[in-house]
């Protein structure tokens, strides 16, 4: 990435700036999340401002004016999604889902509890995830990952993820008796874009009659999308670099690598 250096401006300079683009509302760059003028005394690194360079209907292309840990003023150009509303809100999540089967108990008062299956055959000590497999133009070829979605407006990471595998998967997880696990929010390609997302791992109940089968995913016009289940245990890292010339999206693969450590490794 290149970095352009640019000449340092003063606090009163840029609050002016700020307060001239703030009072035009048909100034492009004013829809743009700026710092105040008291985030330019701030301590360094910081993002100064800014500006907006082309967009289409869903990324837009911008510059970023910032001052890094030298109190040296740079740039760097960005890509963000036109739908973004801040980048304290992560755009997306990637689930992880864990099939396998549970018992259903209840304490008398029609409250319901799950508890994973009690071993004693191969069946109920299995658990499988899984895997989506679709054409991604940027990178050229089929990419497998994680089944993931966009948040929409309103939605919980829970919401978002658990609507997003009934979607892409067809398959129902479980949302009250397991509640769905949300990471912190994390990001993705930090060099060039600001998209972040939540991780959320959820249980797929097999006992669950809508899960019984091969379930029939409810896909976007224009979305073609294949649903592999895959066996947790039985070397997904393997499985992924067997891909036929299709490529493991990273965070796939380095979730395989570190099933592969931790079953290798002895921490004592």
């Amino acid at each position: 990435m290149l970095l352009l250096p640019q000449a340092p401006k003063s606090v009163l300079t840029f609050a002016l700036a700020m307060s001239a683009r703030s009072s035009d509302s048909t100034d492009q760059s004013s829809k743009v999340p700026v710092p105040s003028a008291a985030a330019a005394c701030s301590a360094v690194p910081r993002v100064d401002s800014i500006e907006p360079v082309a967009s289409t209907k869903w990324l837009s292309l911008q510059t970023i004016s910032y001052t890094d840990q030298e109190g040296t003023a740079r740039k760097w150009d960005v890509a963000t999604r036109t739908t973004k509303k801040s980048v304290d809100k992560a755009d997306a999540v990637v689930i992880i889902p864990l099939l396998r089967r549970h018992d259903v108990t209840g304490d008398g008062s029609g409250n319901t509890s799950s508890k994973v299956a009690s071993k004693g055959n191969d069946d109920n000590n299995r658990i499988d995830t899984l895997l989506v497999e679709q054409y991604r133009p940027p990178v050229g070829k089929t990419t497998i990952e994680f089944p993931a979605g966009l948040i929409d407006d309103g939605e919980t990471p829970e919401e978002a993820a658990l609507r997003e595998l009934r979607e892409e998967t067809g398959y129902v997880g479980e949302r009250c008796r397991v509640v769905p696990q949300v990471s912190p929010q994390v990001c993705m390609s930090p060099g060039l874009t600001d998209e972040s997302v939540h991780v959320v791992v959820v249980e797929v109940d097999l006992n669950n009659p809508y899960n019984h089968g091969t379930p029939k995913p409810n896909l976007d016009d224009g979305e073609h999308v294949t649903v592999k289940r895959v066996e947790l245990n039985a070397g997904l890292k393997e499985v992924l670099e067997k891909a036929d010339g299709n490529m493991p999206i990273m965070g796939l693969y380095l979730f395989a690598v570190g099933l592969e450590l931790g079953a290798s490794l002895s921490f004592t």
